[in-house]
């Protein structure tokens, strides 16, 4: 009924916010007491659908949640669920109708399962897009005979934040021209500029460490590594905000399990305990390890930035970061020499810098360079994309859409672009290890979810 697509108009839309409440508060009572709120949710959706014209809905809609409030306070808050309220269009409407047609036009756009669908499916394709381009160009795209790849972590990661930034100027050039000039937000103290700084230095170790990881180590192993933040950032917060953490053990128990999954991964494509593996499959494992806190430190500082009065979006920290990133990062790749890829070893050195890496790129194939200034247009829209993504998107759906992005995209490179190393006892213990740390944490989100919601 609520789904129907006939000419209702407000009176559809009534009956689904009548019904709202008693259906989600039926979500998470146990089995043996939905009945009763699915009952409520079916008499408020009927008396509103029953009711003829918008007024009369209204009326027969507050009418019934009356009833409900009453029965719940009655009945005692344990049958009805705590914390239900009447929704705010209801009172809404009241005041001004035209607010409410306008603002739940909107909201049913939003929460239009075709539309979450679609951002949900654009979410994953561009998160899963970019995280396999970086793995191509860093590891698999061909720049001569004997070469693949272009192992530059950190010149990739500033030559990203360059075109990043003449990006955002021609976006704002462009808005000069049409009338609507865009400023960013200014930053008002020397504590701001100073966690700028910060941010800068902390996402220039967290994109160029994992990076490098991802030049040297399979893509599955540095996602399911990544995965263990949630323990890095709570271990941070600590130790450097000094922060009381507010953590069930339930959620302690599946991040415990996730890490031991991750360290169970690395030790199986490894080649066992022993390790058969090189020295610079180890080194990136270990860069992995030190990005997830580089990340953790990133998301700290973000913490600390959104207790002051600026609040920066995606174009903003552009603006921000990206000259502060860029120079970091040129820096670090001068003086960072690290193991690079087979081919680069066997025709060059196993250690080398970035510097030396683009200045050999140059003597072989000047024209590789086109696909680092792509990843940065593509870095540039990825970003951007992301924070809208994560403003459309319901945040069931945008935790949801975590989960599957990530699982999504570990089985693909599993598949794709590691299958042929994936046998015996190593792909069993592999698959398993993936599949135990992909549901520890989403056990762990789910939880920590229902504690929140527990806790409104």
């Amino acid at each position: 009924i609520f789904s129907s697509s006939g000419g209702w108009g407000g009176a559809r839309r009534g009956a689904r916010a009548a019904a709202m409440a008693p259906l989600c508060a039926a979500g998470r009572r146990p089995a043996s007491e939905r009945r009763p709120l699915l009952l409520a949710a079916a008499a408020c959706g009927a008396v509103a659908l029953l009711a003829s014209g918008r007024c009369r809905f209204l009326s027969a809609s507050a009418s019934a949640f009356a009833a409900l409030r009453a029965s719940a306070s009655s009945a005692g808050a344990g049958t009805w669920g705590l914390g239900v309220r009447q929704p705010q269009p209801l009172v809404r409407v009241r005041a001004e109708k035209a607010v409410v047609v306008k603002e739940a036009s909107k909201d049913d756009e939003d929460a239009n399962p075709t539309v979450q669908g679609l951002l949900f499916f654009s979410y994953f394709a561009v998160q899963s897009g970019m995280s396999f381009y970086m793995k191509w160009l860093l590891s698999k795209v061909k720049v001569a005979q004997d070469l693949t790849g272009i192992p530059a972590s950190f010149l990739v990661t500033s030559s990203q934040q360059v075109v990043s930034f003449v990006l955002f100027l021609l976006f704002v050039l462009g808005s000069q021209l049409v009338g609507k000039p865009y400023r960013p937000k200014a930053l008002k103290s020397r504590n701001e500029f100073m966690l700028i700084l910060g941010l800068g230095l902390a996402f220039s170790l967290n994109i160029g460490l994992n990076l490098t990881a991802v030049a040297l180590v399979p893509l599955s192993l540095t996602m399911i590594i990544r995965g263990c933040s949630p323990l890095s950032t709570a271990f941070l917060q600590a130790t450097i905000m000094n922060k009381k953490q507010d953590i069930s053990a339930g959620e302690w128990a599946c991040m415990i399990v996730g890490v031991f999954m991750a360290t169970a991964c690395v030790i199986a494509q490894s080649g066992g305990p022993g390790g058969s593996a090189n020295f610079a499959f180890f080194f990136g494992v270990a860069m992995s390890v030190f990005s997830l806190f580089s990340a953790a430190l990133d998301f700290v500082f973000k913490g600390m930035l959104g207790g002051t009065d600026v609040k920066l979006n995606a174009l903003d920290t552009v603006f921000y970061q990206a000259i502060p990133v860029a120079v970091l990062t040129t820096i670090m790749a001068g003086f960072i020499s690290k193991p690079v890829s087979v081919s680069w070893a066997a025709r060059y050195s196993p250690i080398m810098t970035d510097f030396s890496i683009f200045a050999r790129l140059w003597e072989v194939n000047p024209a590789a360079f086109g696909w680092v200034g792509l990843s940065g247009v593509c870095a540039f829209i990825y970003n951007i994309f992301v924070t809208f993504m994560v403003v459309k998107l319901s945040p069931a759906t945008t935790a949801f859409a975590g989960n599957f992005n990530k699982a999504a995209t570990i089985l693909m490179s599993l598949l794709i672009l590691e299958g042929t190393g994936l046998s015996g006892w190593r792909g069993m213990v592999t698959y398993g290890a993936v599949l135990g740390n992909i549901c520890a944490f989403t056990c762990y989100n789910v939880i920590k979810a229902r504690r929140k919601q527990r806790a409104k």
